[in-house]
């Protein structure tokens, strides 16, 4: 196997050429997969981190540059999606733990009734500020991917978000939590 001959088949992957595709993917799959689970340590997580990376290889194919060796890209392309993972993660848990958080201060109010208040708070919301808050704090998106799912800059998100955690707060401040 040769960078020569991987940049052909990227050349042939530009103009549609699944089974070009199907031979870069025999052919990194593995490595990639081993450097996705030592970053993550979840098979599972690794597993959706090449997929992701060889469709963004498909779909981006025509942004490939013949300067850079394609194991090059696909690694790139494969340690971002891990961080994005990672990231992700890190913002659930803290979701998860700010919502804990708001149950023990609810004092007598189970799980599901915050839960039900926090959906109330998030319903008085523009729709504009409610999307981003579903997407960022409960799909746990980061800015960039809301954005881009927006068709938003990512100021805007994060304009929109300040708004919309500042009023959700208010809210549950008014429902004693």
């Amino acid at each position: 196997m040769t960078t020569d001959t991987d940049i052909v088949l990227m050349q042939q992957v530009k103009k549609g050429d699944e089974v070009a595709l199907r031979e870069l993917i025999d052919r990194y799959r593995g490595r990639l997969y081993r450097l996705a689970l030592s970053l993550l340590t979840d098979r599972s997580a690794a597993d959706d981190v090449v997929q992701e990376t060889f469709i963004r290889l498909w779909t981006r194919a025509r942004r490939y540059n013949p300067r850079h060796t394609v194991a090059t890209w696909l690694y790139t392309i494969c340690v971002r999606r891990c961080y994005d993972e990672l990231r992700r993660r890190r913002r659930h848990r803290e979701a998860v733990e700010q919502m804990e958080q708001s149950v023990v201060t609810a004092g007598s109010m189970d799980g599901e009734q915050v839960l039900a208040l926090l959906q109330q708070a998030m319903a008085t919301l523009p729709a504009k500020q409610r999307i981003v808050y579903q997407l960022r704090e409960i799909e746990c998106l980061d800015a960039e991917s809301t954005a881009e799912a927006l068709r938003m800059t990512v100021d805007q998100v994060k304009a929109n978000l300040w708004n919309a955690r500042n009023t959700v707060r208010e809210k549950l401040k008014q429902y004693g939590i």
